[in-house]
């Protein structure tokens, strides 16, 4: 299949990372979601963002920021979005049933012929094609935050997904200058369920008092050289969404798995990091 046009669904952090993507490998991509402000903001920061870390920078030119602009085209109609284009990604809120309809939902209105992939961090790629009729179609297509930097791309095959669909996914991801690791459908993935371990564990150490989140952060960094502490990536992946995931993991996998009382804490009083302007850190 030559894919050429790709619709995206959800103008969040990930959506927009992944558009801009998308746009600057020369793909048209169509943008939608809820209301006219949610994807006019989602461009307007695409725009900032190139102007910021690439024009600025002189790593491209003016024009050529117009030119991926260009293609970024914006709908709230999700049957007008999904015209023409070869391949969905879904890139919205880490909830099942939420995710479910939504693939029901493309599985009616778009050509049989079209892929749909879910951006899904952690979730069943089997249990959200479950209410579609075409599940061999159905991929997960897993992007690291920022989209437009992160070399890997986690793919995913479903119970159902078809042997077809995995190789388009994959010539698809490796076009983009992606390495592409395949995994087995499994809660959390590869990534997922090894980092939240992780920085629920910092979490908890934060909680007895062990060390401070700088000295946590700072302790991971140095010693196994990661470009981000648990607690800094908490704060940028977003509070909210490893709470998520941890009640997700814990109801498949155990009480291992439950997400730290500070982490609930914390997201309750809607320090969920970035986002918001606070969690670990201010912002």
């Amino acid at each position: 299949m030559d894919i050429k046009d790709v619709c995206v669904i959800g103008a969040g952090v990930m959506g927009s990372g992944i558009v801009q993507l998308l746009a600057t490998y020369g793909y048209n991509v169509t943008l939608v979601d809820e209301n006219e402000k949610i994807v006019n903001d989602a461009k307007n920061a695409i725009e900032k963002n190139l102007e910021r870390f690439f024009v600025a920078k002189n790593k491209i030119s003016k024009e050529e920021a117009e030119n991926y602009l260009n293609r970024i085209h914006l709908f709230v109609n999700k049957e007008e979005a999904v015209k023409d284009v070869q391949l969905v990604i879904e890139a919205v809120f880490e909830d099942m049933n939420l995710k479910k309809k939504l693939f029901a939902k493309l599985d009616s209105i778009c050509d049989k012929e079209v892929i749909l992939a879910s951006n899904t961090s952690s979730l069943s790629i089997t249990e959200i094609a479950s209410e579609s009729i075409h599940q061999d179609r159905i991929v997960g297509i897993h992007f690291f935050n920022p989209a437009t930097v992160m070399k890997l791309i986690e793919l995913i095959k479903g119970k159902n997904t078809s042997e077809k669909t995995l190789k388009i996914a994959k010539d698809f991801s490796e076009g983009l200058k992606k390495t592409v690791v395949i995994v087995n459908d499994s809660p959390g993935f590869v990534t997922s369920r090894l980092i939240y371990v992780m920085c629920n564990e910092a979490i908890n150490m934060k909680l007895e008092g062990i060390a401070s989140a700088e000295d946590i952060d700072a302790a991971c960094k140095l010693a196994f050289n990661f470009p981000m502490g648990p607690l800094e990536l908490s704060d940028l992946v977003g509070l909210d969404i490893y709470d998520k995931i941890g009640d997700y993991l814990a109801n498949e996998f155990g009480e291992k798995y439950k997400p730290s009382s500070l982490l609930k804490e914390m997201v309750k009083d809607d320090l969920l990091g970035r986002k918001t302007k606070k969690g670990f850190y201010n912002y």
